[in-house]
């Protein structure tokens, strides 16, 4: 993987075990946009509860040259997989929209043809010009 990925852990012991997800996913995400140039990644366990658990939040910030996406502010879960799983799914999606639009296969809808204020049902229907002969 030649992506330079940086993975912080914020008030949780890192993982060895997520943190070999969290590389294996980053290395997915060069199928859908090969010319990333950075994936900063970071978990974080918010509040303290006693009674429920942590809930874990995972952002995920890519760069591509030009250009920067963000995904995982509103991808928390008290399961830490579903987290991450959830964060990279939604950084995929951005990706893949993003290429689309850069190679143009997003589907263009035609423009309705709009009525001009004042306009009565009829008036767009052309008129002969030519003056009646007598």
């Amino acid at each position: 993987m030649k992506l330079p990925l940086q993975v912080t852990f914020r008030d949780l012991v890192p993982l060895p075990s997520l943190e070999g997800d969290i590389r294996r996913r980053a290395a997915k995400l060069e199928e859908f946009a090969p010319d990333l140039s950075s994936c900063h990644v970071v978990v974080e366990a918010t509040g303290n509860r006693h009674h429920q658990g942590h809930r874990y939040l995972v952002k995920i910030d890519v760069r591509l040259p030009g250009e920067e996406f963000f995904a995982g502010q509103h991808h928390g879960s008290e399961d830490i997989e579903l987290a991450v799983r959830g964060a990279f799914d939604a950084m995929a999606r951005r990706l893949e929209d993003h290429v689309r639009k850069r190679r143009g296969q997003v589907k263009q809808h035609a423009a309705k043809p709009r009525a001009t204020p004042g306009a009565k049902a009829g008036d767009d229907e052309v008129q002969d010009e030519t003056p009646a002969q007598s």
